[in-house]
């Protein structure tokens, strides 16, 4: 059971987080199997850096802006996993994203703070899930153990949604697999007394060699299934058995000495899982053969991953403005007009994000599963996985080919070569050191392979931007407007112009 474990350590520490992942799972990187993703170079400097932010937790500045008591446990815990009950549940619930993000400049894609959210989901639609029976178990009931769970053991969480990306010709958008599935595709082998067995493949599952559990379901494109195998959600720990976790190439292979501030440390991989026979126990699943539960629940006007995708997009957008800004100033062309014209216009979409931001948060709504929901924002989502490419194509024209050409810290720290450095690759009013540094944020957000990486994650992250206009516009209500314009269609206009009708 999952309720059956050691004693809850509640909100991460920097060592209990590290702890935690030394737990004998199968990752692997470029061929090689590894035995501590701790301290494997592929991935040390990220679990480093999130194992930085996890303890201001307990830190004085922070502790009450990222924590609360648990009032059944008394234990401290996560802002992450609070039940949101009032609008100042919310507030406390953004100010802990925000601070996650700051820290991390809006690079974390898939940080602590964001998929507690899928676990509150659930949570508020486990009434659905309690209604659809099964012998073994109660879903809705499996799902409330599981987030006390979280709750008070600050459970990192990574998911898996997407069906392997081999052949997807037979599944049109938004319609069900009518043909045979095949069989890598995760489903359901057997049915034991212990649960259930299932093999197959998911991706893309960021985050997923660092993380403690792993959530698996279906995503919005996948979740009409015309063989019921293949219908299932749960949530089991990283370090299962027969789960296999192999990682894309990293971003920032070779580093050298040239200063990769964001490369380095946000690099949160990628991951693809490989399910060979894996048992996941009866109160670790929340859905199984039977979708109607969770397609009403990506159909309901809950927004619980608000806060933490919202905030992280905006502070993402903040960085890339000030290092643009900035990088014109050290080269003395944030006065041209057309420069100053691009600063203008990536300021412009920081602010509209802010006050869309600000404009769910008026929205806010009780749903009817008890919890408090910022307004919808799907439009939102939609915009930025837009609008990201144009913030990133700004910043590679005000840095022009200097987001290319800079010299490295070891270039700088010799001295044969540094005066001729400091004659040709300085600034206005700055030095060089200064100006490649500044100049390597800029290629870290805007022209290196780490930066490729996030505009790839920008765009799909929300599921795909196409099938979701889609459905925006199937379920946008613009029946009062409509009603209007019919109401005027539905007589004959008046051609009588003005000259004609004074006469």
């Amino acid at each position: 059971m999952v309720t059956e474990t050691t004693k809850p350590h509640g909100a991460h520490t920097a060592e209990s987080f590290k702890e935690s992942l030394r737990d004998g799972r199968e990752v692997w990187v470029d061929g090689e199997k590894v035995a501590d993703v701790t301290t494997h170079p592929a991935f040390k400097d990220t679990i480093d850096e999130l194992a930085r932010i996890y303890q201001l937790q307990h830190t004085d500045e922070y502790r009450d802006q990222m924590t609360f008591v648990s009032p059944d446990s008394g234990i401290r815990c996560s802002l992450s996993y609070l039940l949101p009950r009032s609008h100042e549940d919310l507030r406390r619930k953004r100010r802990n994203s925000e601070i996650w993000n700051e820290q991390a400049w809006g690079q974390f894609g898939r940080g602590p703070d964001l998929l507690p959210q899928f676990v509150l989901g659930l949570y508020n639609n486990r009434e659905a899930l309690s209604a659809v029976k099964n012998p073994h178990c109660d879903f809705g009931e499996n799902v409330v153990n599981y987030h006390t769970f979280c709750q008070e053991n600050d459970i990192f969480l990574t998911h898996a949604l997407g069906d392997p990306q081999v052949d997807r010709s037979q599944q049109p958008q938004n319609e069900t697999r009518q043909v045979k599935e095949e069989d890598l595709s995760l489903h359901v082998v057997e049915e034991t007394n212990e649960g259930i067995i299932v093999s197959g493949g998911k991706q893309v599952s960021t985050a997923a060699h660092m993380s403690n559990d792993t959530y698996v379901s279906l995503s919005a494109t996948f979740v009409r299934r015309a063989d019921p195998r293949f219908i299932q959600a749960f949530s089991i720990p990283t370090s299962s058995k027969g789960l296999k976790i192999f990682c894309r190439e990293p971003v920032s292979q070779y580093p050298g000495h040239y200063g990769h501030p964001f490369g380095i440390k946000y690099d949160e991989q990628d991951c693809m899982l490989f399910f060979d026979n894996v048992l996941v126990p009866w109160d670790r699943v929340f859905m199984l053969y039977d979708a109607s539960a969770m397609v009403q629940r990506l159909a309901g006007g809950a927004n619980f991953m608000g806060w933490s995708n919202y905030v992280r997009i905006h502070e993402r957008m903040k960085t890339m403005t000030a290092v643009a800004s900035m990088i014109a100033e050290a080269i003395g062309v944030n006065e041209f007009r057309e420069v100053a014209a691009k600063l203008g216009e990536m300021i412009m979409y920081t602010e509209l994000w802010r006050h869309a931001m600000n404009g769910l948060e008026h929205t806010a709504f009780m749903t009817q599963g008890g919890l408090m929901s910022i307004g919808r924002g799907t439009g939102m989502n939609l915009f930025f996985a837009q609008f990201s490419q144009r913030m990133v194509e700004l910043l590679r024209q005000i840095a022009g080919s200097g987001v290319l050409m800079q010299p490295s810290e070891r270039d700088l720290a010799n001295p044969e070569i540094r005066p001729y450095l400091d004659r040709y690759m300085r600034g206005k009013d700055v030095g060089v050191e200064y100006k490649s540094r500044l100049f390597r944020f800029a290629h870290d957000l805007a022209a290196s392979s780490f930066a490729m990486r996030q505009e790839v994650y920008e765009y799909w992250h929300g599921g795909d931007p196409n099938r979701n206009r889609v459905n925006l516009y199937r379920g946008y209500d613009q029946s009062e407007i409509m009603d209007r314009i019919r109401e005027v269609v539905s007589q004959p206009l008046d051609h009588t112009g003005p000259m004609e009708a004074a006469g």
